[in-house]
């Protein structure tokens, strides 16, 4: 008879008892049940299928020894790490494929938001978190949505850190839906930083991928565009109270701030919206330019619906082409520097200089892109946002 999906088969349950023990020890589980879902989701796991099948199927001692090595090096590692449980408010997510360009492409998501963390039945003060899930644990992140609340189980290096990295219990980590009552967005934003206004961005640039300035700001554009590869992203141009002084507009100056972004954001605040935003700025040979990680909507005007294009239609004025050189990747956004140098190489490209003023019709801010294509089509290396000084 098949062993029972709720219980472990006895070979199991004889190598995995102490490890169990420990976890429950160490307040890391209550009981066996997530060690006993743990081996059943490695037997049903399509990457060991083959090998289980060839070891005679699951009702096989050789099999069912092979599934519990699998589980003990998952186990081994979690015994290993601090349990807490997080509450999270998803603000962001996206799922990418990272290193195509490469040839070693690896699915991942990429999520922030804010989150209260639980350890003890203690729970911490508000903050905000990154989650960053690879390869097969990407596959976790399938049905959550922007704006849900979830708990999981996940581990943190410092919960002290300005931004919380948490990261997945292998095996354990799932998205639970929960009702949860978390603070507003803003407020928790206006806490952690000080607004920095655009005009002086230039003298306080981010250090860093994870070094980011809050901004409060009215977006003058905003769309989405491609790559040469087939894929999009957003792009945004934003404006505040210091780029729009009667100086600035006089002296020439640039009015503009030029953001690479997620389509989502892209897409969900379009011209006029006022907008509190983190984004990491650095100056390049085209000027000021800078990557938008979030951006939480203080005044929201929904951008247009997209027309769709005439069959035979020339639509190569809105080609992004030329911020891309032939061999770049999409630009990436939520990336996490802190892995492997293979997932290095998807660098995200800073888009080219802003118009230098506006004119009296704010219309040509819409053109902007255009401009921006012209600037750089001349240009044989676009800078890579990974290579920070």
């Amino acid at each position: 008879m098949p062993a029972k999906k709720s219980a472990l088969p006895a070979t199991a349950k004889k190598r995995l008892k102490p490890y169990v023990d420990r976890g429950i020890s160490n307040g890391i589980f209550a009981d066996a049940k997530p060690v006993q879902e743990m081996f059943w989701r490695k037997a049903r796991d399509p990457a060991l299928a083959t090998t289980i099948d060839e070891l005679g199927g699951i009702d096989a001692e050789p099999a069912q020894q092979f599934v519990t090595e699998t589980v003990l090096v998952d186990l081994s590692a979690i015994l290993r790490q601090k349990r807490y449980t997080a509450h999270l408010e998803i603000w962001e997510v996206a799922h990418r494929t990272v290193g195509m360009a490469s040839g070693n492409p690896r699915p991942a998501c990429f999520i922030m938001g804010q989150a209260v963390v639980e350890d003890d039945d203690v729970e911490s003060e508000a903050s905000l978190f990154r989650l960053s899930l690879w390869d097969g644990d990407a596959s976790l992140a399938d049905d959550i949505e922007r704006d849900g609340t979830y708990a999981m189980a996940v581990s943190c290096k410092n919960l002290d850190a300005e931004i919380l990295d948490l990261r997945p219990m292998q095996g354990l980590s799932a998205f639970a839906d929960e009702k949860y009552d978390h603070g507003s967005r803003e407020d928790l934003l206006r806490s952690l930083y000080d607004v920095t206004p655009i005009a002086e961005l230039e003298d306080n640039l981010s250090t860093s991928l994870n070094d980011y300035r809050l901004i409060e700001a009215t977006v003058s554009y905003s769309g989405l565009q491609n790559s040469r590869s087939g894929s999009q992203f957003g792009k945004m141009l934003l404006k505040d109270d210091s780029t729009m002084t009667m100086d600035a507009i006089e002296s020439g100056e640039n009015l503009l701030l030029n953001c690479i972004t997620s389509t989502g954001i892209a897409s969900r605040f379009g011209k006029y919206s006022r907008v509190l935003a983190l984004v990491t700025a650095k100056v390049n040979d085209y000027g000021l330019s800078a990557n938008l990680e979030c951006a939480v909507g203080l005044v929201v005007v929904k951008p247009p619906e997209p027309e769709a294009p005439a069959s035979g239609d020339d639509d190569s004025e809105d080609d992004a082409s030329s911020y891309f050189n032939t061999n770049s990747n999409v630009p990436t956004v939520g990336a996490d520097e802190d892995e492997e140098d293979e997932d290095d190489d998807t660098p995200v490209e800073t888009p080219a200089k802003a118009p230098q003023a506006d004119s009296a019709d704010d219309s040509t801010d819409e053109t902007a892109t255009k401009a921006d294509s012209s600037s750089d089509s001349d240009s044989s290396d676009d800078d890579d946002w990974d290579d920070w000084d």
